[in-house]
């Protein structure tokens, strides 16, 4: 019996996706707060908005993956951990920018 694990896929994805949401997410909300700030948000925050969403909704598909990933036998977990986590905060990231600009 070898001890070597398998590579594994969903893990993969979900840490790929979960870089690209929280990366994404962040600099946009950083575009939309510094937007609230020097007032010029209403120019630019639907399509903020809407890149922000879509940023948020590659985290969700990022964290499906990892829950996805977890479940696979002699798989290394940790890459589905980590986009697990990373996916969650991409999400939790966009509603506490979206919260902050709505003040």
């Amino acid at each position: 019996m070898s001890n070597s694990q398998q590579s594994n896929i969903l893990g993969n994805a979900s840490l790929g996706l979960g870089i690209a949401s929280a990366a994404l997410v962040f600099g946009i909300g950083l575009c939309a707060l510094t937007g609230v700030t020097q007032k010029w948000i209403q120019l630019v925050g639907t399509p903020l908005f809407i890149c922000g969403g879509s940023s948020a909704f590659l985290g969700l598909l990022g964290a499906i993956l990892g829950v996805a990933g977890l479940f696979g036998k002699g798989h290394s977990r940790a890459a589905s951990i980590v986009g697990l986590v990373l996916g969650l905060g991409g999400m939790c990231l966009f509603f506490v920018v979206v919260a902050i600009a709505q003040k």
